[in-house]
């Protein structure tokens, strides 16, 4: 599991484990050429049926075989896919994706990663079904077969252990939270936002937006870009900046969104400072 706010970073970080090889190469070295990533942004299949989820599961592994040139690979999974889905049938179609796993994984000796971005859009519609179709393509592939769920809290708490069971053992314990601050990262997308820009920020003006959203990824990015797009003089006291940007829309909108990940409880801790 990977967890943050709503814009914590999250869709970046599994955005580079997909598509930059250097990255790969960088943290992985020579055996970055044994893992293959497969991105799958399940807001795409928000309340749709398990026979959907797997379709989609299934296209993302092809257009990811696609994306890396792997002609091969990506030819004969499209065939299994294609003969598959000509049954309409959900049990055939699962069949399938185990067979262009197994073709991966065992054949071609890789280890499959999926990475789930935004799982928590999908939670309420998640079926026991679903993890323990999971947990079938696991057990055939063992340790060449993985999942990264990306969510703003754990699954245990947004989906309950009972419906987690057949693949809790591989969750629990799992869990990578994303620090707010990651200043090489920041640094850099503040300078191609200024350059892009056409304009330079003062350091007192950087120093005071980065204090105020404790290096928040996206409400610093959209702190960074009221800044440049601004004629006025920006205060650096911090009350003079936090009321220029909640007069802002797209930071009043990003705020919303984590305070709607948020449950009652601290919603209410947050209210009583």
């Amino acid at each position: 599991q990977v967890i943050s706010l709503p814009g914590g970073g999250r869709s970046n970080l599994l955005g580079l484990l997909s598509y930059n090889r250097n990255v790969r190469i960088k943290h992985l070295g020579e055996n970055q050429k044994w893992f293959h990533f497969v991105l799958s942004n399940f807001t795409e299949v928000r309340k749709r049926s398990l026979f959907n989820t797997t379709k989609f599961l299934f296209l993302s592994l092809i257009a990811s075989l696609r994306e890396r040139s792997m002609r091969e690979e990506h030819q004969k999974t499209s065939a299994i896919f294609k003969r598959s889905l000509s049954f309409n049938d959900e049990l055939i179609l699962f069949q399938g994706l185990k067979r262009a796993v197994d073709l991966l994984a065992i054949e071609k000796e890789l280890t499959v990663v999926f990475l789930f971005d935004r799982f928590e859009d999908y939670v309420s519609t998640a079926t026991p079904e679903f993890f323990t179709n999971l947990r079938v393509l696991r057990d055939r592939a063992k340790y060449r077969f993985s999942v990264v769920f990306s969510v703003h809290k754990p699954l245990e708490d947004l989906i309950g252990q009972d419906l987690l069971s057949d693949f809790y053992q591989f969750v629990a314990g799992h869990t990578v939270y994303l620090p707010f601050l990651d200043k090489p990262g920041l640094d850099f997308r503040i300078s191609y936002m200024e350059k892009v820009g056409g304009k330079t920020l003062s350091k007192e003006i950087i120093d005071a937006i980065i204090k105020m959203t404790a290096g928040h990824p996206n409400l610093t990015r959209l702190s960074v870009e009221a800044a440049l797009e601004s004629n006025q003089q920006l205060a650096t006291s911090s009350q003079g900046l936090i009321q220029f940007y909640l007069e802002q829309k797209p930071m009043r909108a990003a705020l919303f969104d984590i305070w709607k990940s948020l449950t009652p409880a601290e919603q209410k801790l947050l209210t009583t400072y």
